[in-house]
C-alpha cells in the first residue's frame, strides 16, 4: 500500500505539478509567465526519452576500432550501426565498452534518430542482464526440467536450453544473459554484485590506463583555458577532483593541464582546465579525448554518497549540486523519465514538475542548514536507493 501511495504522489508530482503551479498564478502575466510560455513553445512539454527507439537485437558483430555493432533487431532487419561517440554502454550492471560485450548475446540498444526521426546511430546498448537490473524486473524460476521455465510480471512464461548440472530453485529471482534459445549465465542479486565489482575494477583499471572520456566543450588558445565535458560513467572520479589538481590529456604528445574548476553538469562533469596556449593549437570544440588523472582513493568507488559532499557553495549552486548528484524516484513507468536514468537535473522542466518541486523541497532543506550529507541521509530515507543510480522502471 505505501509503495502504490508513493508511485501515486510521484505520478502527482511529475504530470501535474507544473501545470498546478501555473493555475495557482494571478490573472495578469508577468514576465515570468511569458517567458515559461516561450520556453514551452520552442522546448515542447514532454520528455524525449520516451520517444527514443528502444529495440531488442542479436549482437552478430563489433567493431571496436570504428565503434561499429552488427544487430540482428528482433522484429526483421540486420544492419550495422555506429555508435555515437558519447554512447553509454552497460555491462554486468555497470559501464563498460564495446569489447565487453559477447557476440551472440542478446542485447537491448536505444537508437539516436535525427530531426525526421530516422535512426541514425546508437546512444546506449546493454547486455540484457543490465537491462533486466535498469528496467528492475529480474525473472523468477517457474521450474526446471528438461528447460528453464522463467516468468515475470505481465510477460508470459518463457523456457530456455540449459547446460548440463544447471541447478535454481523454484521461486528464485535470476537475472539472465540468453543466447538464442539458451541461457548463457544466471545469476541471482548477489551474483550480479559480484559481476558488477568485476566490471567496476575492470573500468577502473581502464581509466587509470586509458583516461576518463569526454568532449571538449570549448578552447580558447588566447587565454590559455579549455572546457571539458567528462562522461556519466566517470562522476564519481571526475567529481573527486579539486582545484590545483594536475592531469593529462591523451594527445601525441600528451598535453598537461591544470584543474581550474569542477561542476556538475546534470550527468556529466564540467571542467575547466588551464593549458599552455600552443598546446591547444590543435584541439577544437567536439573533439574526443580521455583525461589522465592520479586514481582516486578505492572507497570513492564504493562510498555511497558522492565524494564531493559539503564542498562550498552558494545555496543555488548546492541545489543544482544535488539535482545532478540524484536520480528520480517518480512512479513514471515504460522507460519514459529521464531523470531516472540521467540524474533528476536532466529532467524536462516544461515536461515535469518534479525538478522544480525538488529545488524548493532542497531549498528548505539547506536554509534548514542542514549539511550535504545529512540532505541525502534524510531524501534516501523517504525515496529509497533508487535515489542513488540510474535505473527505469518496466
Amino acid at each position: 500500500m505505501v509503495r502504490r501511495i508513493k508511485i501515486v504522489l510521484g505520478l502527482a508530482l511529475c504530470l501535474g505539478f507544473f501545470a498546478a503551479g501555473q493555475a495557482q498564478q494571478p490573472a495578469g502575466k508577468t514576465d515570468s509567465n511569458k517567458l515559461n510560455d516561450k520556453v514551452k513553445e520552442i522546448a515542447g512539454t514532454a520528455e524525449f526519452l520516451r520517444s527514443v527507439p528502444k529495440h531488442f537485437a542479436t549482437l552478430e558483430k563489433v567493431d571496436t576500432g570504428k565503434g561499429f555493432v552488427y544487430l540482428a533487431l528482433e522484429g526483421g532487419g540486420r544492419e550495422q550501426w555506429p555508435l555515437v561517440a558519447d554512447a553509454e554502454v552497460k555491462v554486468q550492471g555497470w559501464w563498460g565498452r564495446l569489447s565487453d560485450l559477447t557476440v551472440s548475446d542478446r542485447v537491448w540498444v536505444w537508437f539516436k534518430t535525427d530531426r525526421k526521426k530516422n535512426k541514425v546511430g546508437i546512444s546506449m546498448i546493454a547486455d540484457e542482464i543490465s537491462q533486466q537490473e535498469i528496467n528492475g524486473s529480474p525473472w523468477t524460476v517457474v521450474g526446471l526440467g528438461k528447460e528453464l521455465e522463467v516468468a515475470k510480471k505481465k510477460t508470459p512464461s518463457k523456457l530456455y536450453k540449459v547446460a548440463d548440472g544447471f541447478k535454481l530453485p523454484a521461486g528464485k529471482e535470476i537475472f539472465l544473459q540468453t543466447k538464442g534459445d539458451t541461457v548463457r549465465l544466471a545469476v541471482d542479486r548477489g551474483g550480479l554484485d559480484k559481476l558488477r565489482e568485476q566490471q567496476k575494477a575492470a573500468l577502473r583499471e581502464r581509466w587509470t590506463k586509458e583516461g576518463l572520456p569526454g568532449t571538449i566543450g570549448f578552447v580558447h588558445v588566447f587565454s590559455g583555458e579549455m572546457d571539458l565535458m567528462l562522461d556519466h560513467e566517470t562522476m564519481r572520479w571526475a567529481r573527486s577532483l579539486h582545484v590545483g589538481d594536475k592531469v593529462t590529456l591523451q594527445a601525441d604528445p600528451p598535453i598537461k593541464a591544470l584543474v581550474k574548476h569542477v561542476q556538475p553538469w546534470r550527468e556529466r562533469t564540467q571542467l575547466r582546465l588551464v593549458v599552455h596556449s600552443f598546446d591547444l593549437a590543435d584541439l577544437a570544440a567536439g573533439q574526443r579525448i580521455h583525461l589522465v588523472r592520479t586514481p582516486p582513493p578505492a572507497e570513492i568507488d564504493t562510498a555511497q554518497f558522492p565524494p564531493d559532499l559539503d564542498k562550498p557553495r552558494a545555496r543555488q549552486e548546492r541545489i543544482d549540486w544535488l539535482l545532478a548528484s540524484i536520480y528520480c524516484t517518480c512512479g513514471v513507468r515504460g522507460d519514459r523519465c529521464t531523470g531516472h536514468f540521467y540524474t533528476l537535473a536532466s529532467c524536462n522542466p516544461n515536461a515535469c514538475g518534479m525538478p522544480n518541486h525538488m529545488r524548493s523541497v532542497l531549498g528548505e532543506m539547506i536554509d534548514k542548514g542542514m549539511k550535504d550529507l545529512q540532505i541525502f541521509e534524510a531524501l534516501l530515507k523517504e525515496h529509497g536507493p533508487e535515489l542513488l543510480r540510474p535505473h527505469l522502471l518496466p
